[in-house]
């Protein structure tokens, strides 16, 4: 009593020989370089906020629009907001850099 399998279907993938994935253009890869360098104020602010240091608070360097430069212990943020330890709210969209200290 001996049944007979279905047989699988096994599809061909075609090679694409105009595409060579081995040549990388100096120019592009320059390019990419330079724009994962400059993250955005809220990747910088995630960044500080998933980094290991951070319990509670974060001891930060602002850097302002207007070129002042703070220096700040971050506990917080709100949807457009940094909350301070002082309880001082700065606008994310004034700043244009922030990192730890």
């Amino acid at each position: 009593m001996s049944k007979k399998l279905p047989n699988i279907f096994k599809g061909i993938v075609p090679k694409n020989n105009n595409q060579d994935s081995s040549i990388i253009n100096n120019d592009s890869t320059v390019e990419k370089e330079e724009i994962v360098e400059e993250k955005s104020i809220n990747r910088q602010i995630k960044d500080i906020f998933s980094s290991d240091s951070f319990v509670y608070k974060a001891d930060t360097i602002i850097t302002l629009n207007t070129g002042e430069v703070i220096k700040k212990t971050i506990i917080g943020k709100t949807n457009s907001s940094l909350i301070t330890i002082d309880d001082e709210l700065i606008d994310v969209s004034s700043i244009s850099k922030i990192e730890l200290v």
